[in-house]
Formats: C-alpha cells, sequence, structure tokens
C-alpha cells in the first residue's frame, strides 16, 4: 500500500473500474496458467492413482489366480501319484512271487476298482504285453511290443535305462481314445540290471481330469489349460482345458509327474485388469479433478472480488489515486517510521485555481477530464515512490516519503507547480487553462501528527494561494 507506482497505479485504475466482468477476465487471465498447471498436475496424479488402483486390482487377480493353480495343480499331483501307485503295488506282487503273474486277472480285478482314474492295468514281460485288465474293450494291445513300435520304443528304452517310472503322452490309444501311459520297470535284482519287463497303467485323459474340480477356475471366470511341453522341439501340446494360446499372460505351475514337463496355466477370459471398473474410476476420478479445479477458480474469483472491493475502498475511483481515507492511513504510517528513524516526512497540499470556473463553462464532464489530467501530471511530477491521493473535490495531496532530515523540497514544488500550469486538451475542440495552489508541511517543524501536517500544509497552500490573487 504505501508503494505507488505510476504505471501500476494506471493498469490498476483501468482493472477496477472498466466494469466487473472485465475486472474479472483480466485479473482472472492472470491465474489461468496456474489454473491449467493445477488441473493437468491433479489429471496426471490422478491418473497414475488409477493406474496404481488397477495395477494392485490386477495383482488381487494374479494372486487368486496362482492360488486356483496350486489348488488344481495339487489335486493333480496327487491323483497321478495315487494313480501310478498301482504300478509299483503290482510290480511288487510280482517281486513277491512269479505265481500271482498267473493271478494277474483276479489281483488287477481287486485293485483297479480303488483307482477311480485308471482304465487298463497291463504287464509287459521284456516289453511285450501279455496280459491287461479288464481285457473287454482291450484285447488289441496283446502282443504289442514296445521295443519293436517306433512310436513308444524311445519312452520304453528311456524307462528301461533310467529304471523309473515314466509318464507318456498323450497318445493316442491303441484301444481307442486319448490317454498316457504310466509305465513301470521291473527288475529282478537291486542293482536293476536283471530287467523282467514293465508293469503299465493306461489312464484316459477324459476320466483322469474328471475326477479334477475345475470349477474353482471357472468360478473366478478363469480359462485353464494343461499342456505338455516336448523334450526335443520344446513345443507346448495342450493335454487339457482350453488350447495354451488362447490364454493371455498366464498364470503357470509345473505338474509333478515323473520325467515330464506338465504345466498347468490359468488366465482370465478377457484380461487381468477389470476395464469397466477402471473406467468408472476413471470417470469418478476426472470428475473429482474437475470439481477440485473449479473449487479453486471459484476461489480465485472471489479473491478477485474482494480485491475490487478494497481497491474500490483504497482508491479514487474517477482518477485512479488513492482516496482521502487511505491517504490518511499512509500518512500516519510514515509519520511513525519518521519518529522510529529520525527522519522527516513532507505533504504537499495542491488545490486547483478556479476549477469552479472549467465546470460551469465546460460542464462536469470536461472538469472529471480535467482532473485526470492533473492526476497524470502529479504522477509524472513526483517519485514512483511517493504516493498522490485525491483528497476531495479538485484537492490533491502528496506525501513525500524517506526523505532525509534537511531536504529542501522547493525544487519538487516548483516541478509540480510547473506541469500543473500546462493547458489541458478537454477535447478535440477544447483546451483549458488550470493552475494550482501548492501548500507545504514537514514533519516534524510544522507537527508532530498526520492531522498536524495536513492542516498546516492546507493553511500553507491558502496563504500561497492568497498571495497569487494580489
Amino acid at each position: 500500500m504505501c508503494k505507488q507506482d505510476k504505471i501500476n497505479i494506471k493498469s490498476l485504475f483501468e482493472a477496477s473500474f472498466d466494469g466487473d466482468s472485465q475486472f474479472v477476465s483480466r485479473l482472472s487471465k492472470k491465474q489461468i496458467c496456474f489454473l491449467s498447471c493445477v488441473f493437468v498436475v491433479l489429471v496426471f496424479l490422478g491418473g497414475i492413482l488409477v493406474f496404481l488402483f488397477a495395477d494392485n486390482k490386477k495383482n488381487e487377480y494374479r494372486l487368486a489366480a496362482e492360488n486356483v493353480s496350486l489348488n488344481i495343480s495339487n489335486q493333480v499331483d496327487q491323483l497321478c501319484f495315487r494313480t501310478f501307485s498301482i504300478n509299483s503295488t503290482v510290480a511288487d506282487l510280482i517281486l513277491l512271487d512269479q505265481k500271482n503273474i498267473e493271478k494277474f486277472q483276479s489281483i488287477s480285478e481287486r485293485i483297479l476298482p480303488s483307482y477311480a482314474a485308471a482304465d487298463c492295468i497291463q504287464i509287459a514281460p521284456n516289453g511285450v504285453v501279455s496280459a491287461v485288465f479288464p481285457l473287454k474293450g482291450n484285447e488289441n494291445v496283446l502282443g504289442h511290443d514296445l521295443f519293436a513300435d517306433s512310436a513308444r520304443s524311445s519312452e520304453a528304452i528311456k524307462t528301461r535305462e533310467s529304471g523309473i517310472m515314466t509318464i507318456g503322452g498323450p497318445y493316442s490309444l491303441r484301444q481307442g481314445g486319448e490317454g498316457f501311459i504310466g509305465r513301470y520297470p521291473v527288475f529282478l535284482d537291486k542293482e536293476k540290471k536283471n530287467f523282467w519287463g514293465f508293469v503299465i497303467v493306461v489312464v484316459r485323459i477324459s476320466k483322469f481330469f474328471d475326477k479334477i474340480n475345475f470349477t474353482i477356475a471357472s468360478s473366478h471366470n478363469f480359462l485353464y489349460s494343461v499342456y505338455k511341453i516336448e523334450d526335443d522341439s520344446n513345443e507346448r501340446k495342450t493335454i487339457y482345458g482350453a488350447p495354451i494360446e488362447l490364454l493371455k499372460n498366464p498364470v503357470c505351475r509345473k505338474i509333478d509327474f515323473p520325467n515330464s514337463n506338465w504345466v498347468l496355466a490359468i488366465a482370465p477370459k478377457t484380461s487381468w485388469y477389470n476395464k469397466p471398473e477402471i473406467i468408472a474410476i476413471s470417470i469418478i476420478d476426472f470428475v473429482f479433478v474437475l470439481i477440485f479445479t473449479f473449487l479453486i477458480y471459484l476461489l480465485f474469483v472471489l479473491r478477485l472480488r474482494n480485491l475490487k472491493l478494497h481497491q474500490i475502498a483504497s482508491l479514487d475511483q474517477l482518477t485512479g489515486l488513492y482516496s482521502r481515507q487511505t491517504a490518511s492511513f499512509i500518512l500516519n504510517k510514515e509519520v511513525d517510521y519518521a519518529q522510529r528513524n529520525d527522519s522527516q516526512v513532507a505533504i504537499c497540499f495542491i488545490d486547483m485555481n478556479d476549477f469552479k470556473h472549467i465546470n460551469d463553462t465546460y460542464g462536469h464532464g470536461a472538469g472529471d477530464i480535467a482532473l485526470k489530467k492533473v492526476a497524470s501530471r502529479l504522477l509524472e511530477a513526483v517519485r514512483p515512490e511517493d504516493i498522490v491521493a485525491r483528497f476531495g473535490g479538485d484537492e490533491f495531496i502528496v506525501i513525500l516519503r524517506g526523505k532525509k532530515t534537511g531536504t529542501n523540497y522547493q525544487s519538487t514544488l516548483e516541478r509540480i507547480e510547473s506541469l500543473l500550469k500546462v493547458p489541458a486538451k478537454i477535447s478535440n475542440h477544447v483546451q483549458v487553462d488550470i493552475s494550482a495552489s501548492v501548500g507545504l508541511a514537514v514533519y516534524p517543524q510544522d507537527g508532530k501528527t498526520g492531522e498536524e501536517l495536513l492542516k498546516y500544509a492546507d493553511f500553507s497552500m491558502y496563504q500561497n494561494k492568497s498571495l497569487k490573487k494580489r
């Protein structure tokens, strides 16, 4: 408030009194960059929050898929272990007593019903199938030589040489349908050098996986696929469920089958991201950003309107100079400052000469133009830090701030009087002579308070006016 710049006063005047809408428009443009930055930052931060929310939901969904895959793979592992334990059971019976080979049908008839996933049991001394249970529907496998079958010989040799059970498939079974085969090598000695043959369990794919509870995957809207990785080509071959190629970025878990690379894959039917939920959250976030930005805009408008009210209260509406009340407040502040710092402050009281003649001759509109001209010239006559105010009617005051003790103000008074003596052009055809009388009061010699200085300056001005009339 105590610093007055000529250009600032002019722009403040224009912004304040060219109309309310123009005031808001002009000053809010100064804030548009800030509002834009707030909007962009909020959109950016909102986007990050939406992304984090979506990513968190995706991770939760993947965790659910991992739990489902663990559950299903455990079921498969347990069923596989139980089903192919038949091989070792039958092998132990054979090793216990060779006569059990003759009793194979009766033994298998008792054992097989306890293993619902198994389709049939075979024994193959020296790799040639000699017995199968049940025989019905499996007659064509009798006499099948595994070592002579080009499609099965490599796995048969691998099983014999490794000395451990292997699971091969899926195959197109000789008895029809698709399945996988568990081959258990039987040796007559502990060193596994005296090879006897194989105990074979055949499991149909559909029969095996029908025993697995896949509904837990469907309940989460998951697709599932059990596939095998081929040893030679590393290609993925689907065994059960959806084709593995349809699953996008699935959760995979290895199934623990002997000497096999089986994998269970779980993935959503659509996407790991819940797109409708993300869209809804994004819309809510954007609406929040708009509301928050609009609230900031309203705060700016309220601040600008308060500023306008403050300007109306502190500035003269005609000239844009400080008002009488504001000038009095500033003068008291300057006097207080001068008292504390042992400096001086001066005040010029200015009264227009014969101003009534301009109003009476050319009208009040011309008088208003003349007052604006005087205000402009007073601003030119003083320093930017000095205060110029309209005191009322055709009276003005100038507060000369921050002068050192003993400063001579005569040159300033002469400059003010000389600038005011220049004729003022009111319109294209009217030019009037203006002049003013100036009174000076200096703190502390002419008064110790702002009110005393005003009285002394007013008295000095009237003395000056009286001298000019003589």
